[in-house]
């Protein structure tokens, strides 16, 4: 929160040129009113009920009233406290008049992108002459490009350096958990249904969502999909979550490109998007939301049953990797499958890196050798999986 409170004064001017005068009392407003969240957290006063318009009040109030002695950041479990925060900073926003459509994380995400721009043209030239023999690798830049998370570096710049596919081989040693060939075997063998749909449930934009887009335009040009849809959030997330606008950005920014390799990967996705074989879904509120994932089929369970029409979901990110297994410490070896609680719509994978102190599928003394190598190894994100379950 003290960065956004910083972030925002140091954009003030900016800010007001975009909305209007009127919008500095607004702004100054807003940020006392961080500073009173703050204040709230720090000294772990009982969450309070929202007001909102979006739609989430009732699902988000009824979760706040169902936690009972637990009913503040500190009591709380993790999962809880963060996405109340974030929840609670958005609200703050919607409560003015003038900067309702206010990103307070623009800043950050646009330089994620912008500060990999030679990586990105590098990762272009390259995968121009890729193909379905190799998507493997797509997968592997896919995974790695969620190292790009703004909310484990405290909203700090990012910048991918250097060429990423030439880093694979030294990065692959640190997948701790691969199911990449049963990922691939799965994509193939629904190449003899049509039409095959393929899901992605965004993480972080910058760099990783170019990333995201790079396996999306891969699968749809290989024919190994007729359309692949993009689940984003509805608000800022997280620091570096997609949000629509993120993605739109993203596509102007790589259509106005000086270099010609990622100009015209921009008007292709454009294209894409104009046919329909790249669909970005409408927003849904189950997505930030403080509920795990397994507790979807009975909170929302429209989403559920959209998500069941899908082929494969593909889970980006530590946060839905927590949200997937219930932000539950499971013993390290329990199979992907039994973790994820019966959440289970249609077959499924998760790419993450790991910035959170729990995980599944390890094989029997793994998190021992690595435990002995580095005790911080779950929190570093050095290290990641790639897991799956089929239908």
């Amino acid at each position: 929160l003290t960065q956004v409170i910083d972030q925002l004064s140091k954009d003030k001017e900016q800010i007001v040129q975009h909305f209007g005068e009127d919008a500095r009392e607004e702004l100054k407003q807003a940020i006392g009113e961080i500073s009173k969240l703050k204040y709230e957290l720090q000294t772990d006063k009982e969450f309070t009920p929202i007001a909102t318009e979006l739609g989430d009040e009732q699902v988000w109030n009824d979760f706040i009233a169902g936690l009972g002695n637990d009913n503040s950041y500190y009591s709380a479990c993790w999962l809880y406290a963060e996405t109340y925060m974030y929840r609670r900073l958005n609200n703050i926003f919607e409560s003015t008049t003038l900067l309702k459509k206010l990103d307070y994380f623009q800043q950050q995400k646009h330089k994620s992108l912008t500060n990999s721009y030679d990586a990105m043209g590098a990762v272009m030239q390259s995968i121009e002459h890729f193909n379905i023999k190799l998507s493997p690798i797509l997968s592997q830049l896919n995974l790695w490009g969620n190292r790009c998370d703004l909310s484990l570096t405290a909203g700090q710049d990012y910048q991918q350096d250097g060429d990423p596919l030439s880093l694979l081989e030294s990065c692959n040693s640190y997948i701790v958990s691969d199911h990449s060939p049963a990922v691939w075997d799965h994509v193939r063998q629904l190449k003899a249904s049509s039409p095959v749909v393929i899901d992605i449930v965004n993480d972080n934009s910058g760099y990783e969502l170019f990333t995201d887009l790079c396996l999306a335009d891969f699968i749809i040009e290989h024919g190994l999909a007729s359309r692949v849809n993009f689940n984003v959030k509805a608000i800022p997330w997280y620091i570096s979550d997609v949000t629509p606008k993120d993605m739109q950005w993203t596509l102007s920014t790589l259509m106005a490109h000086e270099n010609p390799l990622l100009s015209a990967f921009g008007h292709r996705l454009q294209s894409r998007f104009d046919a329909g074989t790249l669909h970005l879904k409408e927003v849904n509120n189950f997505w930030t939301s403080p509920y795990e994932f397994h507790r979807m089929q009975d909170i929302e369970p429209t989403l559920y049953r959209e998500l069941g029409q899908s082929d494969l979901l593909i889970f980006k990110g530590d946060l839905n990797y927590r949200k997937l297994l219930g932000d539950f410490n499971f013993p390290y070896t329990t199979p992907f499958r039994d973790a994820l609680r019966g959440f289970h719509p249609t077959a499924l994978c998760s790419l993450r890196t790991v910035k959170a102190d729990l995980i599944c599928g390890l094989t029997e003394g793994l998190s021992d050798k690595l435990d002995a190598k580095d005790s911080c190894w779950m929190t570093t994100g050095e290290y990641a999986v790639i897991q799956f379950t089929g239908k």
